[in-house]
């Protein structure tokens, strides 16, 4: 149990070194002999956890992902209404991005176009935490809260897609500077579009999203998600 211990402990070290020297230079220029420095330890070290430079990339999301949607499904459990779910699974995904920039960073810069990422565990991670949104939509029609008419797949297509535009800007950019003050003007637009407007339920009412709430995302494998 000790040696197990310490090799996973030895894994978030590296993962965590990789993940900011490949934010701060890029894939193609990040070397595992920054990344070990970085670390603290060999190169050899880091050969004994991953055998590939890119290997070690595709392992980075994977952790962070996981921690993401299963502090999402946990919150979801609580959040009554369809729209506030949605409000919750946005806010959640800026306040993660915001707080670590280097996994942003990595996500939408470095791996968004890599088809050889989309046979890895971190986007099957990844693809099965964003049906939350499905499920909430799903949810919210059956409710009458939402349309009738709407494609469920569409919605979660516009949500990830706007959340995906808006952090890539603000990573080149720096603007805004608090990517929390976008949920509610971004959800309040999506529910304005989705919402059923002729007989929602009755114990429907939309809650905004007060900036910043401490919401404990879990670290992404610092040492010491």
């Amino acid at each position: 149990m000790a040696v197990k211990k310490k090799t996973e402990a030895r894994k978030k070290q590296i993962i965590h070194a990789a993940a900011t020297v490949f934010a701060e230079k890029g894939f193609q220029d990040a070397t595992i002999s920054e990344i070990a420095k970085k670390a603290r330890i060999s190169e050899a070290s880091i050969y004994e956890y991953f055998t590939t430079k890119e290997g070690l990339l595709f392992s980075i999301p994977a952790a962070s992902a996981r921690e993401i949607f299963d502090l999402m499904e946990f919150h979801l459990k609580l959040i009554r209404g369809a729209a506030n779910k949605l409000r919750s699974i946005v806010f959640l995904f800026m306040h993660s991005y915001q707080q670590h920039t280097e996994f942003a960073a990595i996500i939408m810069l470095i791996l968004k176009h890599n088809k050889r990422f989309l046979e890895t565990e971190g986007h099957l991670i990844i693809r099965q935490g964003i049906r939350h949104i499905n499920k909430v939509v799903e949810e919210g029609i059956a409710s009458g809260e939402f349309r009738k008419d709407l494609n469920p797949y569409l919605v979660r297509s516009i949500i990830i897609g706007t959340i995906e535009h808006l952090v890539t800007n603000w990573l080149m950019t720096g603007r805004p500077e608090n990517l929390e003050e976008l949920v509610d003007p971004v959800v309040d637009c999506i529910v304005e579009g989705i919402q059923n407007r002729q007989d929602p339920p009755a114990h429907w009412s939309m809650q905004r999203m007060p900036v910043n709430v401490p919401v404990n995302v879990p670290d992404q494998g610092a040492p010491g998600a």
